[in-house]
Formats: structure tokens, sequence, C-alpha cells
């Protein structure tokens, strides 16, 4: 089927609270038959004279096909001019749905999948600036391996990225933990900074700058920005009295404290009564155009359940914000007024902009704003989608594109947390990373995390199933067999004409299949909907372990007469992985790479991915050679340790004990030589060892230590 997409525009609507017009897309799709039959696999070429009537066929349903696309161009033309005069707005609010804007929309989607060329962008995606008086644990890791796969899809799309992270250094928490140890406060930011950075590289986490707070770069931009907002009276000296957040640094009005319980809605901690100096921004004077934002531009903070959150705290009022503090000194002196120094959560976000040099002149890097994805965990979502659309509001700079703000890692449903003992942290981490390979902890992150509304249950048995059932026994098997099998028919090669357009197996056009799931997965990378984007990939490879069972290419491969049939089930078979793997590429781009070196999956390093998942990249003549991407594993524990090691131990224990029970009542004991005794315990500790590595008693190596262990106390025992 033809699917032609007319696009028309409805007329103005006023919301009721705000007297504002939008112009509401809407789309209807109409489908035309195709002349492409679907042949049932072994059909034998057509004669030369039915091959000859059904090429004038398709040639005239081609021209037919074009003749419908002209005239659905004209019809959406049309009515865009229409609906554009009747529903004429002021420029200012029409500059983003230009004709030619919409136009390229149009037909740009259904397109871009065929590998025509798209638009390269500048894209910027962000980490938050994670606070160096923290230890990098799951959450930090989790942010930026968000934002490393979509910045990672980007590029794969030929646009221009710069991926952002960082660190927050400021503030009165890295004062008093730094006087604790009795180094200066610079000392340990430089020590816990260079941490999370190794910890980014650790995890592939593909950033292309590392910005610190205490950066000369920072610190006097933000002085800039903030002597601006001084100058146009957005800022302000004033008093504060009332309640303070000292683990989020946060300040609240006697109202919300109380509505808090007095406690840190994040922590649980008791509040703080204060009462001091500051300098305020108006944030209230941008209430009304930050509840317009929230209200009238659905894809600024996402997921949607975070804007009805927002918005319900906004509409109680907002309150003007202290940006300095005067109780410490390790921060940003305020421009002009040295004894106060720049709140931390003002010097914090300002790093989007200090990072791109909007404070300077002549920085290329300005092209970047604004920002298209701020990615970050929910509870700072009120930080990044009011208070800092306010900041640049005031500063007269463009909003960022998009705030994504997803939820917690949660375990046994229960918040986690160093007092209960179920925190996910860094060691932990590393284990797991470890035993699965780091691609495939990527994959169990990314296909289960909390990218959306809900907290996410970390289990290790989850770890366990998810790497087992997607990766092992769907992709790594099916792309095992399945190279394997070109091996073994055709010696490595891809067989001549495997690549025939016209032979098709009944219930499989391959070409739809695959363009239809490249579409939804570059969707689903688009809106960070990131398990949507893995299962497209999931549903081609399951398909094509389902198409070798049904054509049975096995069996084809012991009838001279069915080769070239069996020749196209397995390019089929290679071309739908080829364009699996290249969907997942984001999430796995070790092993996409290593895969690369086995089976070509695109021409070059920039074909872009829209060119990449189209049908057909793989030729005839190419060589293969078998994969195994993914090896089998044994289970961990919570903790990151292996569960059958743990089982032997309790089991030796037991062991040991019902030993020295019987013993005690028999009174009855081996006694070995000093010499045979030292040989024995060497030995043990030999056996304990390649079992605390993962190795079972099956490994010919542990079998052969506890054979010669049995042996030493066989012939020695007196």
């Amino acid at each position: 089927m033809l699917y032609v997409r007319v696009i028309y525009l409805t007329s103005p609507t006023t919301t009721i609270n705000k007297r504002t017009t939008r112009l509401m897309m809407n789309s209807v799709y109409y489908s035309y038959p195709t002349t492409t039959a679907t042949r049932s696999f072994r059909t034998s070429s057509s004669p030369p004279a039915a091959q000859q009537q059904q090429q004038q066929q398709q040639q005239q349903q081609q021209r037919r096909r074009q003749q419908l696309h002209k005239q659905s161009f004209s019809i959406l033309t049309k009515s865009i001019n229409t609906r554009l005069m009747i529903g004429r707005r002021r420029t200012s609010d029409c500059k983003n749905d230009s004709l030619s804007t919409i136009m390229t929309e149009a037909t740009q989607n259904n397109n871009n999948i065929d590998g025509n060329a798209r638009t390269k962008k500048t894209i910027m995606v962000t980490t938050p600036i994670y606070y160096v008086n923290d230890k990098p644990h799951i959450g930090h890791v989790y942010t930026s391996t968000v934002a490393d796969i979509y910045a990672r899809y980007k590029r794969l799309q030929n646009d221009d990225v710069f991926f952002l992270t960082g660190t927050d250094e400021h503030g009165l928490k890295v004062e008093q933990s730094a006087e604790k140890r009795k180094i200066t406060p610079k000392a340990l930011a430089d020590e816990n900074s260079a941490i999370f950075r190794d910890v980014m590289k650790e995890n592939d986490i593909s950033f292309d700058d590392f910005i610190r707070t205490t950066d000369e770069r920072h610190t006097k931009q933000v002085q800039s920005f903030v002597e601006k907002l001084l100058k146009t009276g957005d800022v302000y000296l004033g008093k504060f009295e009332g309640w303070y957040d000292e683990g989020q640094e946060e300040y609240y009005t006697e109202t919300k404290a109380k509505e808090n319980n007095y406690e840190s809605p994040i922590s649980g901690k008791p509040m703080v009564r204060m009462e001091e100096e500051n300098y305020y921004f108006k944030l209230s004077k941008y209430q009304d155009k930050v509840k317009q934002l929230l209200e009238t531009n659905d894809s600024f903070l996402t997921p949607k359940e975070r804007k009805n959150e927002l918005l319900q705290r906004v509409n109680d009022g907002l309150n003007d914000v202290p940006i300095s503090r005067t109780n410490f000194t390790w921060g940003i002196p305020m421009p002009g007024d040295e004894k106060h120094v720049i709140y931390v959560w003002i010097d914090a976000l300002m790093n989007y902009i200090t990072a791109i040099g909007m404070a300077e002149e002549n920085n290329e890097k300005q092209k970047y704003w604004p920002a298209s994805v701020h990615v970050m965990a929910k509870e700072i979502s009120w930080f990044h989608a009011v208070i800092w659309p306010a900041v640049l509001m005031a500063l007269d700079l463009p909003i960022p594109s998009r705030v994504h703000a997803h939820g917690f890692w949660i375990r046994e449903g229960r918040k986690m947390s160093k007092s209960l003992g179920n925190f996910v942290d860094l060691t932990v981490l590393n284990k797991f990373s470890n035993h699965y390979g780091m691609d495939g902890f990527r994959y169990y992150l990314a296909t289960e995390g909390p990218i959306g509304a809900q907290d996410a249950n970390f289990a290790s048995s989850r770890v366990q199933e998810v790497y087992g059932t997607d990766l092992v026994n769907t992709f790594g098997n099916s792309t095992s067999r399945t190279t394997a099998m070109c091996e073994k028919y055709f010696d490595g090669f891809i067989p001549e004409k495997s690549n025939d357009a016209t032979k098709m197996f009944k219930g499989y056009n391959w070409k739809s299949i695959c363009k239809e799931e490249a579409a939804n997965a570059i969707r689903a990378y688009e809106n960070l909907e990131l398990n949507k984007a893995t299962q497209a990939a999931m549903r081609i490879i399951t398909k094509v372990d389902l198409f070798i069972t049904e054509t049975e290419p096995f069996r084809m491969a012991k009838d001279p007469n069915e080769r070239e049939n069996l020749g196209c089930v397995l390019y089929q078979c290679l071309e739908a992985l080829r364009i699996a793997a290249c969907i997942l590429e984001p999430v796995l781009p070790n092993k996409v790479k290593e895969m690369h070196e086995s089976l070509p999956l695109y021409k070059s390093e920039t074909q872009p991915l829209t060119e990449r998942v189209v049908w057909g990249g793989l030729q005839p003549g190419m060589k293969i050679s078998k994969l195994a991407l993914f090896p089998r594993v044994d289970e961990l524990n919570e903790n990151g340790e292996n569960k059958e090691t743990e089982t032997a131990a309790a089991a030796e224990i037991i062991a040991n004990k019902k030993s020295t029970e019987k013993k005690t009542k028999t009174k009855v004991e081996k006694v070995y030589s000093p010499e045979t005794q030292a040989l024995i315990d060497v030995q043990g500790q030999l056996i304990r060892s390649m079992k605390e590595s993962g190795r079972t008693n099956e490994d010919l190596e542990v079998a052969e230590a506890v054979k010669k262990l049995k042996e030493l106390k066989a012939s020695s025992s007196d």
C-alpha cells in the first residue's frame, strides 16, 4: 500500500485561561494499492512474457502514484494557505509555523526512512552537573547514560552534537566536608570532580565537554550574568526569614514548610529556621510567562506528569528566590558585594550557558543554544523548568527546547538509602557492568530504567532476565546461527542474486517490516522512549527467528534445487539483523562496532542512521564471519556477587559444621604432617579462589585441583 500523508490546519483555538492562539495540526492518511505481490517461497521465476507484462503494470502504477502524490501536495498547499489566511496570528506567534516549515515537516517523516537527505541540526544535550560532595551512584550513571544514548542517536543522524556534563563544586556542604578533612574546598572539589569524570569515561559516556563550576571560564561569566540582572532590576537586596532545606540548599516559606511537615521532601530531614540578608531574583515577575510556557508548550517539560505537578505549585504563586548567601565563603563572589557569595543553584544552572560562552564575544559554541534537552532526575525539575526559564527570560536568552525529568531507581518498592542498606553505589554498579559487559548493563538501564513518570525497581534477577532473554537468546543467538549458516553453506560470503528484491516469502515483506520498525525506533529515540526504541529492534530479530523456523534453511541446504532460495533466506535474515543492529547502536555502541567487523552494517562512519536502516545495505560477495556477541553468564545477587559462589560458600559452611559435629561425637580426627598440611592448605585456597572468580566444579582446572586435593588427603593421612 502507498500511504500519502495529508496535513491540514484547524482554525486557531483560544485556551480558557490564556487568550493565546495556537495552530493545531492534524493528519489524514489515504492509502492506495500497489502492485508488489507477496510470493510464497520456492516459487519459480516468471516467464519472459509475464515479466514484461508485470513491468508494464508496475510502470503504470508508478505513474499513478506520482500523480496522486502531486495531487495530495496540491491539496495540502491549498489547505495550509486557506487555514493561514483564516487564522492569521501575530508574526511573533507564527515564526515557527511558516509554510516552508510545515511543508518540510509534512514530507520529512516519510522520506527519511527511504534514505533521503535531512537537514543537519545543531543539538545540545546536557546532564545536570553533579555535586562533588556526593559519591557517584546508579542515579548519576543512569541520567548520564540516557543523555549519552540520545547524543549518540543524534550523532548517527549526522547532526552537530554538543554533549555537556560536569560537576557542581561550590556551597556550604563542600566547605564543611573540606574542614572535616582539614583540606581546602578546592582540593576536595579537585579530588571528587576527577572521580566523576573517571566514572563518565568508564561507563562510555561520550561527553564533548566537562565543565566545573570552579573553572575560571564559568566564574567570570556567572558574575557577568548576575551583574546584568542587577542592572535590569531583576536582582535586588532583601531579607529572608523562613525555612531552609540544607540537603537541597532550598528555601521554603512558612506555608510550604508546613505542608511538608517542616521536613525536606527529598531527604526527610528537618528543615532549619533561617534569617539572613540576601540578594533576590524577581521570580514573581515572571510567574505569568512561566505559567504560559508550561500550559501551552507540551514538549517543554516531559513526562507530562511533571508539568501537572509544577503547574500546581506555580498556580499557588511564585515568591522571589534568594540568589546569594553570607553564612559561608566557598562560592563565586557577588559582583560589587563580596561578603555575599552566589547561591549554589543559580551558579550551577548557569553552567549550561557558560560552557558555550554565552557571555563571551564571538564564541562559536554559542550556536548550540538553546539546548535541545536537559536530562535530569525529577527532584530538580522545579529548578530547571521554573526558575531556570525565568532567569533566561530576564537575561533575554532563549529557553531550552526540552527539560526531561525521569523518575528514581528504587529497591523492593522503597527509595534507595544508605541507611536502609539498599543503595546501588559505584562498587555494586561496577560488579554488574563487569559481569554483564558494559553494553549488556547499558541495555538493562535503557530498557528497564525510570525514563518516564514512574520509578523503576532495581533487581539483580531482572538484570539477568533482560540480559538472557533479549541479548543472549534473541539478538546474540539469532546473529550467531545466521552467520554460522552463511559460513557453512556459502563459505562466509553473501551469495549472488540473494538480494533479489522480487523474491519474497509468504508473510515476510522484510523491506516493509524493517521500514516500519525503523520509523518506530527513530520516533522513540526522538521522544526519549528508549525502551520502545529497543523493542522495535527486538521485534525485527524475533521475526527473523520465526522466519528461520518456517523456511527451514537447514533443510533447503540438503536440496541442490533450493540453493537460490537458501541464499535469499539467509540474505533476508542477515539484512534484517543488520538493520536491527543499526537501530540498537546508540544503546549498544561497543557490541554493534564488534558486529560491524564481522558483518558490514554501514558504508561509512558518516552514513546517517536514516540511510543505514534502508533495506538493501548488504551486497552479494560481501565477506562475513560467525558472531558470538553475548556470552551466557550466571546470575548475581543484589550486591553484585556471584550467586553460585555464594551458594557454594554457604554449603561449605554447613558441611564444615556437620563435619565438626560428627568429629566431636566420634572423637575421630585426621592428622597430617606439617609439610602435607601446608600443601593441603595451599591447594584448598587455590580451589576457593577459582570458585570465587565464578568458575564451577565442571571447569577442567577446578576439577583437576579438587582431584589433586583428594589425592593429597588420601595418600598422606595417618
